[in-house]
């Protein structure tokens, strides 16, 4: 029996799907990348909607919030705009704390300002760990095995 994929929507052999049992119901994927895949793009999004949580200071339930967002999701990626709120928190808070007529206001000028500033936001990219080649001469040490007392150590010290 053919199941339909949830993140691309191929038709998959049952049995060859990866399977996963969401609130009693199953739901299958080609592969387990795929599926943490979907992991990963839900934690992004998760994390970008709580960080505008602490941004507003409180949960934000209105619907145009979300609007909002989702016509920026057509050109930049929730990465995009979870980068550029992380590094940007305490400018976009403190410009928000000023008197808005409605909450609806607020968001509307919280867009505007997303809007304006992602197009020229770059990413930094992920510093990659450098190897060093260190010219380092090579110490051929070797510990006594002897155990001394120390009035041995005093003889061959006061020698």
């Amino acid at each position: 029996m053919l199941v339909k994929c949830r993140l691309c929507g191929t038709k998959v052999d049952r049995n060859e799907a990866f399977k996963v049992v969401v609130g009693g119901k199953n739901t299958y994927y080609c592969n387990e990348a795929e599926y943490q895949k979907v992991l990963h793009e839900k934690e992004v999004k998760d994390n970008t909607y709580e960080c505008i949580n602490q941004i507003f200071g409180y949960k934000v339930l209105n619907s145009a919030l979300f609007k909002e967002i989702n016509l920026l999701l057509d050109v930049y990626s929730y990465e995009h705009i979870l980068a550029y709120l992380t590094e940007n928190k305490e400018y976009i808070t403190r410009v928000l704390e000023k008197d808005f007529v409605s909450e609806y206001a607020k968001i509307r000028y919280f867009a505007a300002i997303l809007k304006n500033n992602l197009t020229d936001f770059k990413m930094k990219e992920s510093e990659k760990p450098r190897e060093v080649e260190v010219d380092m001469p090579i110490m051929n040490y070797k510990r006594r095995n002897k155990r001394r007392s120390l009035s041995e150590i005093e003889e061959s010290v006061g020698d």
